[in-house]
């Protein structure tokens, strides 16, 4: 049976789990693999132990993410956003790449190429930075991963406005703002159902073209400054960044 790994247990990543019923391995604070995915360590772990469950994935699809105005800092000393929304992807795809067959699929949910480049490495930032840079970062991460790994199919996916819950709880935007943003979402929104279908039509349907795609599955045109830009730089910074859990000490 075909086996997918999806990472995210509500929104998105839950339906397209719920799409994918059996075929599913979910990470995540509700998955089949209970993980905290903003922490290393736990990502670690889970990664381990799809490892050890599993000798053969065909996708991984990425969807666990947080919308936030509002730097916060992990126990292992990292920004919490950057690493759920990043990161962590990063580091399960590098550890459980060996399973991934050729012609094995990686999906990322972000936003494909709608962020400039506000990456900043090193640096804080604030506001809609920091929701931008990590979107900014799964962009990068997906055209370095498909030019490193050419055996494999690298989506970055723009699923649109979909009808979650990512604004209602969204650190550091003003409750105000926070309800009026909830409800035109749930309004105008597409439902998770039907935005989880391009991430697994992606996932298991026809082996697809590495790229950037819409939310209704059609290709999109990578932007030159992802093409072009410091996707090397952003993928040594997080390898010293698994290397080292706390980066200020090393």
């Amino acid at each position: 049976m075909t086996k997918v790994l999806v990472t995210g247990s509500t929104g998105i990543g839950g339906a397209v789990a719920a799409q994918l019923g059996e075929r599913a391995v979910t990470i995540g604070r509700h998955g089949r693999i209970r993980a905290d995915l903003s922490l290393l360590e736990e990502t670690e772990r889970a990664a381990g132990e799809v490892a050890a469950a599993h000798d053969r994935l065909d996708a991984i699809v990425c969807c666990a993410g947080v919308f936030t105005l509002r730097a916060e800092e992990t126990a292992e000393g990292l920004e919490r956003a950057f690493v759920l929304n990043y990161l962590s992807r990063f580091l399960l795809v590098d550890r459980l790449l060996p399973l991934l067959p050729e012609g094995g699929r990686v999906v990322l949910v972000a936003n494909a190429g709608r962020y400039r480049d506000t990456l900043a490495l090193g640096n804080r930032r604030r506001g809609l930075r920091i929701a931008g840079r990590t979107q900014f970062a799964n962009d990068l991460f997906a055209v370095e991963l498909a030019a490193r790994h050419p055996e494999l199919a690298v989506a970055c996916v723009d699923p649109g406005l979909v009808a979650t819950r990512v604004f209602r709880d969204a650190p550091g935007v003003p409750p105000v703002l926070r309800r009026a943003l909830h409800a035109l979402q749930q309004r105008v929104g597409a439902p998770p159902a039907t935005a989880a279908r391009v991430p697994v039509h992606l996932a298991i349907g026809p082996r697809p073209d590495s790229g950037f795609y819409g939310p209704s599955g059609a290709p999109i045109e990578v932007p030159a400054r992802v093409r072009d830009g410091r996707r090397g730089e952003l993928w040594e910074a997080s390898v010293r960044s698994l290397a080292c859990r706390r980066p200020r000490s090393c």
